[in-house]
């Protein structure tokens, strides 16, 4: 499946930009609406003409957690875009094949214009893909791989190839990344000193520590069950060849977490 160039400009003072997600205002936004939709259409907001993006590949720590690779995050983002300060515009463009179930584009995004015409379908290939603003932030530190079964192979394994190389050099987040060797959780207010981890389980645990089913937020002893109970969101794991479920791939000791496998040997399942 091809992607659609769409050209535009990111506008970060339009919302609250982080380091995977960005203000977008398109030339045409006729051509956002053809393409495929696993949800909603896509959310173009009608005073502004601006659509937030989701940034294809990556997935940043969110802004109210380990600080400061969270804020490093965005300010990577802001600079990458052109709009370092975080205010005016910056031309750019976006490389998309689908609108994601929030409304979003689901895309590569790059500064500058491209050379193609606006709405052109183009093949994407590791290269150019190595020019985007996602594979940057891979590159730098500021992200961890969140790689979905939509996209192409041979892109998920140049950005896993990338991940690799990068949690070698110990950039940013993985100078102090705890994902796989396990956080201690405290409580509600532990989420925000915590130091960098997967940021799909430190939303799980985010989730939980909100939830007022939960009758002990400050432990963990209820966290399988609460993970068991949630819908049920399907992985492939690359390395062994199957499919399960993201509670399968969460460990628990005690008041410890972990995420069993790196997070680039995981595929989420599109629903």
């Amino acid at each position: 499946m091809p992607f659609k160039v769409i050209k535009g400009e990111f506008v970060p003072e339009a919302g609250r930009p982080d380091g995977d997600s960005m203000r977008f205002r398109p030339d045409d936004p006729a051509p956002l609406f053809m393409l495929r939709r696993r949800g909603r259409a896509p959310r173009v907001n009608e005073r502004n003409g601006t659509i937030q993006l989701r940034f294809e590949g990556i997935d940043t720590m969110e802004s109210k957690a380990a600080l400061p690779y969270s804020s490093n995050a965005t300010s990577s983002n802001l600079e990458l875009c052109g709009v370092p300060s975080g205010t005016g515009t910056e031309r750019g463009y976006i490389l998309t094949n689908q609108i994601g179930p929030n409304g979003r584009p689901i895309a590569f995004v790059y500064k500058g214009n491209p050379t193609e015409p606006d709405g052109t379908d183009v093949f994407l290939d590791s290269e150019r893909m190595k020019e985007s603003v996602n594979y940057k932030q891979l590159e730098k530190g500021h992200a961890y791989p969140l790689f979905y079964d939509t996209l192409f192979s041979d892109l998920r394994n140049e950005l896993a190839r990338l991940v690799s190389e990068v949690r070698s050099s110990g950039h940013n987040v993985w100078s102090n990344d705890m994902t796989n060797t396990g956080i201690i959780y405290s409580g509600p207010d532990s989420l925000e000193t915590m130091p960098p981890f997967f940021p799909k389980l430190w939303r799980r645990l985010d989730k939980y520590s909100r939830d007022p089913d939960i009758s002990n937020p400050d432990s963990v002893s209820e966290f399988r069950d609460y993970l068991e109970s949630l819908r049920e969101e399907r992985v492939f794991v690359v390395s062994e060849g199957r499919v399960t479920g993201f509670d399968n791939l969460v460990g628990i000791d005690g008041e410890q977490v972990k995420l069993t496998h790196l997070p680039e040997d995981l595929v989420v399942v599109s629903l």
